[in-house]
């Protein structure tokens, strides 16, 4: 699932960088913003694991 980001988003988390900054903290920042809006899409379309079923998970690894 790719992530896509609003230009005015993106506007919003460069204006909030500091006025000098190296480009892979940019790049760092964006990247951060896609997996986070990824996520949230994730979670609205019922795409996760409730805490009972990690821990069912996570039981079935121990045996």
């Amino acid at each position: 699932m790719t992530a896509t980001i609003s230009k005015t988003k993106l506007i919003e988390v460069l204006h909030d960088l500091p006025e000098e900054i190296e480009v892979d903290d940019v790049v760092e920042h964006i990247m951060l913003l896609s997996k986070l809006e990824r996520a949230r899409k994730q979670i609205d379309n019922g795409e996760f694991y409730s805490m009972q079923e990690i821990r069912d998970l996570v039981k079935s690894w121990q045996k």
